[in-house]
């Protein structure tokens, strides 16, 4: 088996999963037998990407649930990149409305001193 093929095979397991073909039990078993299959026919654990790719499979459920309040109602919240980038774009904007009122000036305490233009001379 070579790597084409454990690609074109993980694809397969991905659309039956998002068909809502494979359930997760079934899933587990599939993607056990094919990592088994392409140890015994290349003696070898398949590349750092394709096993991420398993790994993604076997999380289907915590990584496609887009409750905005997923990180307070589970216990082991698992976020996608899109949601870890909205949640770190969100508590950016909170921190930068701290200070700014609504006339859109920023009341935040001043940190850099300017020079006045007769002391550049």
């Amino acid at each position: 088996m070579t790597n084409e093929e454990l690609n074109a095979k993980i694809n397969e397991l991905w659309t039956a999963t998002k068909r809502g073909d494979l359930p997760r039990q079934s899933r587990f078993d599939a993607i056990e037998q094919l990592a088994e299959e392409y140890i015994e026919a290349t003696d070898r654990r398949p590349d750092p990407a394709m096993l991420d790719r398993l790994a993604t499979l076997c999380l289907y459920e915590e990584i496609t649930d887009p409750h905005p309040d997923k990180m307070a109602r589970d216990e082991y919240p698992i976020m996608s990149d899109t949601q870890e980038e909205e949640r770190h774009d969100d508590e950016v904007s909170l921190k930068w409305a701290e200070s700014v009122a609504t006339d859109g000036r920023d009341y935040a305490k001043q940190t850099r001193k300017y020079r006045r233009k007769l002391r550049n001379l």
